[in-house]
C-alpha cells in the first residue's frame, strides 16, 4: 500500500542511499515504479505536479521521475519550473505518448531522458542508475559559477550561447550580467522582457544593470557595477567582450571587466557581430549539441531578430561552422584566453592542447 504525499510522510521505501521523487497520478503505475526504484533508495510519491513543486526544495534529491499527463499542471511545466530550482537534479519523463514530438518537448524544457509507457523494467533501472550518477556528477561540478558580462541584451547569447548551455548541462550555475537596457537599439522595456525570456531558456540568472547604452565607460561606474556582481556571486569563470571590437560599449565593457575580475582564475573573451578581424581566439569550444537551442534562445529577442541581419539563423550557423576549422566537430564557439589558471576548480578543467596550437574543448 502506498500513501500519497500530503496525507502522510509518503516514503514508499528506504532500502538504498538515494532520494527519488516520483510524480505519477496512477497509483498502480506508481506502485510498480516504486518497487523498481526502491533498490536505489527512498522513493517519495506524489500524485500532482503542484505538490511536487512544494516539496522539491526540502531534500537533496538524486532523481525526479514524472509522468507528463498529470491533473492540473502537467509534467513538462513541472520540469521547466524545477530546473532553475534544482539545476543539478537529473529528471526522467514517462509518458503514454509514443510521439517523438513529446520526447523533444520534454528534453527542451530540461528533462534528461524519456521513456514511453508501458515501460520496460530493465530500461527504467538502467536509466535511473545512469541519471542518479549524472546528478552526482553535476553536484561535483557545482562549485563552478559562471558570470557572462555583456554590454547589451543579446550580446552574450550571440557570442557564447552554446558555451553557456554546455555549462548548464554540466550543472554549473550561470549568471548573465547585462550592463545596459539596449535602448539605443530598440525599446528598453521590450528588450528587458526579451532578455528575461532568453535567460529563462538558458536556465540562467539575469542581472540587468542600468548603465546608459552607447555611453558605457571603462572606468568607475562600469567597474563598480561588475565588481559588485562579482562580490555577490563569486564566479570561478568570467566571460566578457573582446577588446577587438568597433563598438565602444563592447571595448569598455572588456576593459572594466578585466579590472573588476582581476582576482578570478579563469577569464575569456568572446566575439560579437561588431568584432574586428583582429579577434585572435585560441580556445575553441564544441557546441554541436547546443547550436539549435542557442538559436532558440536568440529568437527570444523578437524585436532584434526582425531588424538585425547578424541574427539570421543561417549566419549564426555559418559562423559556428567556420570556427570548426580549428576543431574536429561541426560547430564551435571561439574564445580569447585572458587567464586560465590552474587554481580553477578541478570540475572546471577541460581537455585541451597547449599554445601555440588552437585549443579544442572535447568534453
Amino acid at each position: 500500500m502506498i500513501t500519497q504525499e500530503g496525507k502522510s510522510e509518503g516514503w514508499m521505501s528506504e532500502v538504498g542511499g538515494g532520494q527519488i521523487l516520483l510524480v505519477e497520478d496512477d497509483e498502480v503505475v506508481a506502485t510498480l515504479l516504486a518497487d523498481l526504484l526502491e533498490r536505489f533508495g527512498r522513493v517519495r510519491w506524489t500524485a500532482s505536479a503542484e505538490e511536487a513543486l512544494e516539496i522539491v526544495g526540502r531534500h537533496d534529491w538524486d532523481l525526479l521521475v514524472s509522468d507528463i499527463d498529470l491533473p492540473g499542471m502537467d509534467g513538462l511545466e513541472l520540469i521547466r519550473q524545477v530546473k532553475p530550482l534544482r539545476p543539478h537534479l537529473a529528471m526522467l519523463v514517462l509518458s503514454g505518448h509514443s510521439s517523438f514530438d513529446h520526447a523533444v518537448a520534454a528534453l527542451r524544457v530540461g528533462a534528461d531522458d524519456y521513456l514511453t509507457k508501458p515501460f520496460d523494467p530493465d530500461a527504467v533501472l538502467e536509466k535511473a542508475s545512469a541519471l542518479m550518477a549524472l546528478t552526482r556528477q553535476r553536484r561535483a561540478a557545482a562549485e563552478e559559477v559562471v558570470l557572462a558580462v555583456g554590454a547589451h541584451p543579446d550580446d552574450v547569447e550571440i557570442g557564447i550561447g552554446g558555451i553557456l548551455l554546455r555549462h548548464v548541462a554540466q550543472g554549473h550555475r550561470v549568471i548573465l550580467l547585462t550592463l545596459t537596457g539596449g535602448e539605443a537599439g530598440g525599446v528598453a522595456v521590450d528588450r528587458a522582457a526579451e532578455a528575461a525570456r532568453a535567460a529563462e531558456l538558458l536556465s540562467a540568472r539575469l542581472i540587468h544593470a542600468a548603465l546608459a547604452d552607447t555611453s558605457v565607460s571603462e572606468g568607475g561606474s562600469t567597474i563598480g557595477t561588475i565588481a559588485d556582481v562579482i562580490d555577490e556571486v563569486r564566479p570561478t569563470t568570467v566571460y566578457t567582450h573582446t577588446s577587438r571590437d568597433v563598438h565602444q560599449d563592447h571595448r569598455n565593457a572588456h576593459s572594466a571587466t578585466l579590472v573588476a575580475a582581476r582576482g578570478i582564475a579563469r577569464v575569456f573573451c568572446y566575439q560579437a557581430p561588431s568584432t574586428t578581424v583582429e579577434f585572435m581566439p585560441t580556445r575553441f569550444v564544441v557546441i554541436d549539441e547546443y547550436l539549435e537551442r542557442k538559436i532558440e534562445v536568440i529568437q527570444a529577442y523578437v524585436s532584434q531578430v526582425k531588424v538585425r541581419r547578424y541574427l539570421d539563423e543561417e549566419l549564426l550557423r555559418a559562423t559556428a561552422r567556420y570556427w570548426s576549422r580549428f576543431a574536429t566537430a561541426r560547430y564551435v564557439e571561439p574564445l580569447e584566453v585572458v587567464r586560465d589558471s590552474h587554481d580553477a576548480p578541478v570540475a572546471a578543467q577541460v581537455n585541451r592542447y597547449t599554445a601555440p596550437q588552437p585549443v579544442l574543448d572535447v568534453n
